[in-house]
């Protein structure tokens, strides 16, 4: 296979040498890690990457180079995909995307773009996070395959790391720039005083209870912060979110996870009676508690091995293909 992964642009809100490495094993990305998780398996498989926005061209392995071109519009790097997969929904990915009509192709958007963006609808197959966006994405989109898929974490990064001191009860891992839709507003005004709060992320405009910590740390740092904790939360909205990758991330390192029922996810596929709690807005901080007091009661990190890791992922994604629509 010769897979090609669309990813974004290079960063403009922050250093884009946050996004270089020079070892595969060093890469944060989790979909660059995912990429090469569906090849590397028989001979003659290949992989690039692609960034619009910049000027680069590393190798990884022989057969897996990461480029960054100015644009997508203009003069492709040389490279004959037969697999592409599209990591975003962003229209820059259209030109590409025509200019190899008999290539496989997958889409991937989620949040607000999970559905094919107008402009380009030839694809073979569309990744979904929630049973309820894949409805809606079977009935617009009939003639095309469609599948509910696993979201997994960078598992060179994301790992159960044993001895790290328990500091804080609540991981609440969200980015404070999008505290609109991440839960920020319900987490600060409700969230009992005598529970302590780990917020990792950027501050967000709203005031910080006295119970919450908030800091910021790059993507190879997260793991062992989030290990400081002993329930992890999410808070997501219904309306933008969707599976947010930090339920993969932090039942990778062994935190159960407690998940208000507005985020859209593939429930029964991540949380299950070893890996934590769907609760909603009126009972969250219940069941919170219930957790917090039963940490001999769940093994996040055995089952995440076992069912959601990237092999796992990559292998869902193959067979999606091979199965018939």
């Amino acid at each position: 296979m010769k897979l090609l992964l669309l990813r974004g642009q290079v960063p403009t809100d922050r250093d884009p040498k946050e996004i270089v490495f020079d070892k595969i094993d060093e890469c944060d990305d989790m979909w660059t890690q995912l990429a090469w998780a569906m090849v590397n398996r028989a001979e003659g498989d290949k992989l690039e990457v692609w960034y619009w926005g910049g000027r680069r061209e590393h190798k990884f392995a022989s057969n897996f180079t990461e480029r960054w071109t100015p644009s997508f519009k203009g003069p492709l790097p040389k490279y004959e995909p037969d697999v592409i997969f599209c990591r975003g929904g962003f229209p820059e990915y259209h030109h590409v995307l025509a200019q190899f009509p008999k290539a496989y192709k997958i889409y991937y958007g989620a949040g607000r773009r999970y559905l094919p963006q107008k402009g380009f609808y030839d694809y073979d197959l569309i990744l979904q996070d929630s049973p309820g966006q894949l409805e809606k994405c079977k009935k617009l989109f009939p003639k095309i395959k469609s599948s509910l898929f696993i979201k997994p974490a960078a598992d060179n990064l994301f790992r159960h790391q044993v001895g790290i001191e328990k500091k804080y009860d609540i991981c609440f891992p969200a980015n404070g720039k999008q505290w609109r839709f991440k839960g920020h507003k319900f987490v600060f005004e409700t969230c009992p005083k005598d529970l302590s709060v780990y917020n990792i992320g950027n501050a967000s405009k709203l005031p910080v209870p006295s119970n919450v910590t908030q800091k910021r740390f790059l993507r190879p740092q997260v793991a062992a912060e989030m290990q400081k904790c002993r329930v992890g939360i999410v808070c997501s909205g219904a309306d933008i979110d969707s599976c947010p990758r930090v339920i993969p991330e932090m039942l990778a390192c062994n935190l159960p996870v407690v998940v208000l029922n507005t985020t859209r996810f593939w429930v029964d596929k991540y949380i299950c009676s070893v890996t934590g709690e769907v609760a909603t807005k009126d009972n969250f901080w219940k069941v919170v508690r219930e957790v917090l007091d039963s940490p001999n009661s769940y093994f996040p990190s055995e089952y995440y091995t076992r069912e959601l890791s990237l092999c796992k992922a990559a292998d869902f994604i193959l067979e999606s293909m091979r199965e018939e629509s």
